[in-house]
């Protein structure tokens, strides 16, 4: 937001008295439009008649009923509410930023206080700008990497729980029925539904909606989709499926095929054959191409 629309300028705008440059330079901004369409809904109120004997009686008689605070409303406030609510609603327009990466993207993007995060393919991350130095949290989707700087505590937010830290480097997956977390350095906290878990590094947690929560060991430094592999440790093969179609922007029919199974392994980013053939091969699952995007999963 320019500096210079502040509670001062609106109210000179309000009033008429900017000069015409300043007008013009106002219009110009992105800001201009969304203060003139509060003004013009603020200006479809109307004043009501106001009949002061018919006030009074009512008054009086629910006074003899409840103690109440009678707040006059002088019209003249009204321009001055107005400026607040433009001002207000500026502020929290501006204090909610969001990342988020599209089928096989992954991004980089660091936080204010230069803490690092890792979006691979389809996730996204959300945080308060503004109030970021007193309340260290994103809420994430999807999977992310994070490296975060040593500070007040650094909470990441899921649908299905949260982790907190205070300076680490840990992985985070998320799904309907999942969260999962790796750490790679230092200690985190995992807390899903009533239970709470203690990561430290070269360890990994999987907490599911259900309230099974699985652990085990890991030697990677840092997540391997970051080097374009992702990878699994005995998982639902549904959650690879869908796995892959977000990272290769295809639809995968598997109907004839049982979902439930475990599968531990990985694929590649960089193949969508070699990827399919990775996985499916092994599993004793045909792969048929029955479009340009479209996959069919049938058993040997």
């Amino acid at each position: 937001m320019n500096k210079r629309i502040d509670e001062a300028f609106l109210q000179r705008w309000l009033n008429n008295e900017l000069t015409e440059v300043e007008l013009k330079e106002f219009q110009k901004t992105s800001d201009y439009a969304m203060c003139k369409r509060i003004m013009e809904v603020s200006a479809e109120f109307e004043k009501p008649e106001f009949n002061s004997d018919k006030v009074y009686q009512e008054l009086n008689e629910r006074m003899e009923k409840k103690k109440s605070k009678v707040v006059k409303l002088n019209w003249k406030y009204i321009a001055a509410a107005s400026v607040a609510l433009i001002v207000g609603a500026l502020f929290f327009i501006d204090s909610s930023v969001k990342y988020a990466t599209g089928f096989g993207e992954q991004m980089a993007v660091f936080l204010p206080d230069s803490s690092e995060v890792y979006l691979n393919s389809k996730a996204s991350i959300s945080f308060d700008d503004k109030n970021w130095d007193e309340n260290r949290e994103v809420i994430l989707n999807g999977e992310a990497f994070f490296k975060v700087k040593k500070g007040k505590k650094f909470k990441v937010i899921t649908d299905l729980g949260s982790v907190s830290v205070l300076g680490t480097q840990f992985d985070v997956q998320t799904s309907t029925d999942y969260v999962e977390v790796k750490c790679f350095e230092g200690k985190v906290s995992v807390v899903s539904g009533k239970e709470k878990n203690i990561l430290t590094r070269g360890k990994a947690s999987r907490s599911f909606k259900s309230g099974v929560t699985e652990n085990w060991v890991i030697s990677n430094q840092e997540p391997l989709w970051k080097n374009g592999e992702s990878s699994f440790q005995s998982i639902a093969l549904r959650y690879v499926v869908y796995s892959i179609e977000n990272q290769y922007g295809i639809k995968i029919n598997a109907d004839k095929i049982n979902l439930e199974q475990k599968f531990t392994g990985g694929y590649t980013h960089s193949d969508l054959k070699v990827a399919l053939k990775t996985v499916f091969e092994p599993m004793k699952i045909d792969v048929i191409f029955t479009g340009e995007n479209t996959v069919t999963l049938l058993k040997q």
